[in-house]
Formats: C-alpha cells, structure tokens, sequence
C-alpha cells in the first residue's frame, strides 16, 4: 500500500470536490481510498509515504490528440497552413523516416508529456509501416498509456488493419490501446470511397475499439464537403456512418448548429486542439456550444510540428484564452472546464471513463502531483486557477501511471533522459536534408 499525503486533491469526481490536508491511498494499480491524510494515515499504518506535502494533487492528464511521432520537426515548420505544412513536411517526414527515426521522435515525445503531467495520449495516424511491436516497447519503456490509431485509407488494406489493430490492442502490458485512424477526404484529389468507411466503421464497433480522424479542422474542409457532396461534413459522416460513442472527431472547428445537434445525438466525441489551430490559423472550435449541446469534449495538443509543445497545463490556458477573445466574453470557457476537458473529458473519448479520469475509489492510480509554490504560480487562493492560468509543465514534481512511480521530483525513472535528448538530437541531424524544403532559419545563425 502507497499513502501519498498531505495534498490539496483536485478529485475531478461527480461533485468536483477539491480536499485541502488529502491522503490518497493507492493498492497496487488502483487507488483505494481518497480523503483526509489523518484519517487515511490511521487507516493504513504500515503503508509508505510519498510525501505530498505542499503538493496538488490531479488525475493525470490526457492528451486526446498527439501527434508523438513529429517532434523531431519542432521549429522547422513554422508560419505554414495546412496544406503546405502536410504536403512539404510531414508527407515527406513518413515516406522518409526509419524506425530508429520513428522510435526517437516518441521517445522524445513521451519524456516531454511525462514531464508536463500527462499520463495517456491519442496518436491519431500511426503509418501503417510503422514498427507497432517495436513502438509498444518504447511505450512500456516510458510507463504512460497510449492509443495508437493504426491509419488506413481507401485502397488499404483494410484485413491488414484489423490484424495490426488486434495484435497491438493491449500490447506494453496493458497500457496501449489500439484504434483505427481513418482517412476520410478533406480536399480535391482526394479518393472517395463510401463502403470502405462502412467497413472500417463496422469493423471497430464489432471489435469493441475507437475510431479517430482530422474533421472539419479548417475552412476549407466545409467547404469541400459542400461543392464536392452537396452537404455539410458532419452530415456527410452521418451518412456514412462513421459517427458513433467509439468515435473522437479531432478539432471539428467549422461546425454550424445542425451539426453539432448531429455530433451530440450520436454520441461521437471532438478534441479541442487550441494552440495548433491558432498557430496554423485554421479555425477555432465551438467548444461553449458543444458543451452546450452534451457532447463531450477532450483536449489535445496536436504535435511537436505545429503546436511546437506536449505540454497540456499550458494547453488548458491557451484553450481559455482563444475561446474568450473569440467569443468576446471572459469566461467563455472556465478554468474548472479547461481541467475537466484534460481529464474526465478525455477519459470519456477513449472510452476509459469508468478507470481514468479522476480520483476516485477503483479507478487506475495516475496521479499528477503539481508544485504550485513558485514564484510564477503563487499564492495559492485557488487552486484550480492556479493550475491552469499561472503554471505549466515545469510545476510537474511527481507523476504516477498505474501506481508506479514514472517521474519523480520532474525527472523520469524509468527511461535515462539524455540517452533521450542525445538520440534526438543525432536523429533530428539525420532527417536535415531528407525533408523538403529544407528550413532556413529567418534571422542568420552564425
């Protein structure tokens, strides 16, 4: 038995309960009891103690839309739009990589989220050439969970799939989950394909897995769906029949009200993606109506590439702020909503709500203890304000993933950190060159 006491635990449970003086018990991989540390102290003598004290407590975060593979692009693909950011860098980035590449860029990838808090994450277009074997071992290295969306697209071989998605489900142990990346068409040239969607769609309810695609990111995908099919996307996916509770929708920034209405009456769910969209200038997603409306709503940071950062605390802050200014009203999205979206809303969109998600009895020991007593990020009247306005990845102290101990005191020990960065830094140098056009900084570097 684990005893970590004394915190501040922000439980995320129904009644949102955030206990000053907490002790969180934690048997094996499961917590077992959350309440005062006194209490819990007494009610289990000869546990050990991970000290707490000063700390806030929060389940861990998942990141719903992460792109692990693209970190070794970090700073290369600046100042792009969609197109030219798919085309030029990350198309050439997967016809290109080696699996040591592949293997590098998560590696990378994991450290950075492990050490900002996060303790699951969605990697929606994993290449079909992609070692999974090999990636589920880098996985189990770092101890976080991952959902790894197998892609496939019309023409693919969609048996191939099914066999990758079953041998990969369940894969480091338990802490992978596998799903389909689907391909649906975004703009001209692209194949379309209307029993290929069925059978992927029918494929992933029948094997009790998730379903995941880039929807409706930006302007010109609504207006694609609307010249080229004569309907709006979300309908045009409903008739398709690739909306469902197993679906995550990534960004869904164009949305109308009928669509949304759509969205919610199917149970799909949309990953709100706020510093990426921005920084592409691709759109804003209604997350105030989607909420409104009872669909639920995870948070993702997209990738090393285009959001340049793993690291949700800042996400939770960037997400508040771009809702705000769009919708002219502070408060359009709360501070208590940003930190529900990170967690049980991405629970829900992975279909782990019933073990993820919160502190709550039974539920999976991933505990996030956060260091707010810094400079930038006290006093502390609020601990939920705290969180999400003034602190970000670097408050991360001690991070827990099934009640193991992956970081302590913001270093990792389970992997070796500089191994990590070296390995990087020698697989970023590979790449330079292989990827065109090949970045040029815009202020000489001498």
């Amino acid at each position: 038995m684990l005893l970590i006491a004394p915190v501040t635990a922000i439980t995320m449970d129904g009644e949102r309960r955030v206990i000053v003086d907490a002790g969180i018990a934690v048997d094996g991989t499961r917590i077992a009891a959350v309440g005062k540390a006194t209490e819990l102290a007494a009610r289990y003598p000869l546990a050990h103690r991970l000290d707490g004290k000063g700390m806030v407590a929060l389940p861990g975060l998942i990141d719903a839309h992460a792109h692990g593979d693209q970190s070794l692009l970090r700073g290369t693909t600046d100042n792009l739009h969609w197109v030219p950011f798919l085309r030029d860098w990350i198309d050439p980035w997967l016809g290109q990589r080696s699996t040591d590449d592949l293997l590098a860029a998560y590696r990378l990838s994991l450290l950075e989220m492990v050490r900002a808090g996060t303790t699951t994450f969605l990697s929606p277009n994993v290449d079909p050439t992609d070692d999974l074997e090999a990636l589920s071992g880098v996985i189990a290295q770092s101890g976080l969970r991952a959902v790894l969306c197998r892609w496939i697209e019309p023409g693919g071989d969609v048996d191939g799939a099914v066999e990758a998605v079953t041998e990969c489900d369940g894969a480091a142990g338990g802490l992978v989950q596998a799903w389909f990346g689907l391909m649906v068409p975004r703009q001209e040239g692209d194949r379309y394909d209307p029993p290929f969607y069925r059978e992927v769609a029918d494929a992933a309810r029948y094997m009790g897995v998730g379903v995941a695609y880039h929807f409706c990111s930006e302007i010109e995908d609504a207006a694609y769906y609307q010249d080229t099919f004569g309907m709006r996307p979300a309908v045009w996916a409903e008739e398709h029949g690739t909306l469902g509770p197993n679906v995550v929708l990534i960004n869904g920034c164009w949305f109308n009200d009928e669509e949304i209405e759509i969205v919610a009456a199917t149970g799909t769910s949309v990953v709100y993606s706020p510093v990426a969209t921005a920084k592409m200038a691709t759109g804003v997603t209604p997350v105030g109506a989607l909420l409104t409306a009872g669909v639920n709503v995870a948070l993702g940071t997209d990738g090393g590439a285009n959001n340049n950062s793993h690291d949700m605390i800042a996400e939770m802050k960037a997400g508040c702020l771009l809702q705000n200014v769009t919708q002219r009203r502070a408060g359009a999205l709360t501070a208590e909503q940003a930190l529900e979206l990170a967690t049980i809303g991405g629970a829900r969109a992975i279909g782990r709500s019933h073990d993820l998600g919160s502190l709550e009895v039974g539920k999976r020991a991933d505990v996030v203890l956060v260091d707010l007593d810094r400079a930038h990020s006290s006093p502390v009247v609020d601990p939920v304000s705290n969180l999400v306005y003034a602190a970000n990845g670097s408050n991360v102290h001690t991070v827990l993933v099934n009640g193991r101990v992956v970081l302590r005191d913001g270093v990792a020990t389970t992997v070796d950190e500089e191994a990590i960065l070296s390995t990087a830094r020698a697989a970023a140098a590979r790449i330079t060159g292989r990827i065109t056009p090949r970045h040029q900084p815009r202020w000489p570097i001498i």
